[in-house]
């Protein structure tokens, strides 16, 4: 008699260091799979803990699905975090060339008219679309878990630091988003300055954004009171933001206090 095969997600980590998502198939309950942490190729990665995320998949290519997701919303190639060296597909692993290498392969294939550029801009928007739309449709993937669900996952992975980066690297991916916006016409670079101006009037005019508060309000805003938490300087918000930016002081919101 043929043992039925179990599919699963799970994450492998060690004790407060490093951790690893992935996929796997056992002819075990997925709860008593304990010797298997993954198929990293990283030595110095020593995983003794692991969690099942999800396990009642009926085949392999669902647990693939949610693992993709997992890794590409993680990041984890980039992110120092995580001991996965490659992203998975449907069928195998693929490595991730570094920035420069990826952005000298997008330019060859932006020149050259390959992958993803031999389709207009509305061609690959409507492309992402239907696939998309097939997932969510047919509960493949992460739509397979409820708002519920996805919540508490997302709670408990930014409990256990997962996905978090450092200002350093969310500072470097805007500057990054930024130029490939603005080098492609996109994101509010698609945009004349004739017509960010409309915008501005636009707002001004169906009260929305900053135009929804009152000049009490603003002026009740711009008067509140910010400490430095590592200096005690004291200034409005904006005020205290240069103060540490001028010392090498970390600007992010947890390194100040509001007092007033």
């Amino acid at each position: 008699m043929e043992l039925k095969e179990y599919h699963y997600v799970y994450y492998s980590y060690e004790e407060y260091g490093r951790g690893y998502f992935g996929s796997r198939t056992c002819k075990c309950l997925p709860e008593e799979d304990v010797k298997y942490f993954g198929s990293f190729h990283d030595r110095t990665f020593n995983p003794t803990q692991k969690i099942i995320l999800k396990s009642d998949y009926a085949t392999r290519e669902e647990a693939y699905a949610d693992e993709i997701i997992l890794q590409e919303y993680y990041k984890v190639i980039e992110n120092p975090h995580f001991a996965n060296k490659s992203y998975q597909t449907s069928t195998k692993f693929y490595y991730t060339p570094s920035f420069e290498e990826a952005g000298m392969r997008g330019k060859k294939q932006h020149k050259n008219k390959l992958g993803m550029f031999q389709l207009t801009t509305e061609e690959r928007v409507e492309l992402g679309k239907r696939n998309g739309a097939y997932t969510r449709d047919n509960k493949l993937g992460i739509f397979t878990l409820t708002s519920e669900e996805l919540s508490a996952s997302a709670k408990k992975a930014y409990a256990n630091g997962l996905g978090k980066l450092s200002k350093e690297v969310r500072s470097e991916y805007g500057k990054i988003g930024a130029k490939v916006q603005k080098e492609n016409g996109t994101g509010i670079f698609s945009l004349t300055p004739e017509q960010r101006i409309e915008n501005g009037k636009k707002s001004y005019e169906n009260g929305v954004g900053i135009y929804s508060l009152t000049q009490e309000e603003l002026k009740e805003i711009a008067n509140r009171k910010y400490e430095c938490c590592e200096t005690g300087y004291i200034s409005n918000a904006a005020g205290v933001v240069r103060y540490q930016r001028a010392r090498g002081i970390d600007t992010s919101k947890n390194n100040r206090r509001k007092i007033s």
